[in-house]
């Protein structure tokens, strides 16, 4: 792989950069993914809320990655900035989530007190205006955590499929597509040097069209519909992506 350290950082630059990411694939979907890779771990999932008129049936069908993820780690604490979807999730049973704006004077101490090994922030980032400022702030009150930051692919095949037909399908919430390389762009931003890339489905495939898409993705990586990077805090004991 070509060494891209230097272009992440800004001390090379290119105008035109061929880089072919190495991107793990995996078989599952994004949340069993999640599941697993947050089993037995003590872990901070930040922007916990999901859109709220839809926790409880997600919770009711087993789908709520919150709830995935509570059942599956040590200890997990969901924090959101959604006062309302903090209601509502204690409301329908769930204690370990709190209101929390992570630039408020009270984040470090409340971080730092909840101690995770594990910082894991699910397609949250698309969603920002400064990304790199959120996921910072996040890796200087928790230096010590390892992060796991996924985002929709800009280069899906899924995505592809559709802008040939000139068609965008959107979150209309969202403030910005991710590739590969920006998504490892911004970590560097933040301070965070990326460990490993993966890629997987955004759900498991109900019809033979998904089933296909998700055969042509393990083969093509680039394509998947979900980017998924772990990565710590630069200049802890880790080796270079």
């Amino acid at each position: 792989m070509k060494q891209i350290d230097s272009y992440l950082t800004g001390e090379s630059f290119s105008d035109d950069l061929s880089y072919r990411p190495q991107i793990i694939s995996h078989s599952q979907p994004r949340g069993d993914v999640l599941v697993h890779w947050v089993s037995g771990r003590r872990v901070l999932h930040v922007g916990f809320a999901d859109h709220v008129p839809l926790i409880a049936s997600r919770i009711a069908d087993g789908s709520w990655l919150h709830a995935r993820l509570t059942a599956s780690a040590t200890a997990c604490l969901g924090l959101d900035i959604n006062a309302l979807a903090v209601s509502t999730a204690r409301r329908l049973g769930f204690e370990n989530v709190r209101e929390l704006d992570i630039f408020s004077p009270e984040a470090t101490a409340v971080l730092a007190e909840f101690r995770p090994d594990l910082v894991l922030v699910p397609d949250v980032i698309e969603h920002l205006s400064d990304p790199a400022a959120f996921l910072r702030r996040l890796a200087q009150c928790l230096p010590a955590a390892e992060f796991v930051v996924t985002v929709p692919n800009a280069l899906s095949l899924r995505n592809a499929v559709q802008a040939l037909g000139g068609v965008e399908r959107i979150n209309t919430d969202h403030r910005a597509w991710f590739s590969p390389f920006t998504l490892l762009k911004v970590l560097a931003d933040a301070g965070l040097q990326p460990q490993s890339l993966h890629g997987c489905a955004v759900s498991a495939s109900a019809s033979l069209k998904g089933r296909v898409l998700r055969k042509l993705t393990q083969r093509h990586p680039i394509w998947s519909d979900v980017l998924l990077a772990r990565a710590t805090k630069l200049g802890s004991d880790s080796n270079s992506f």
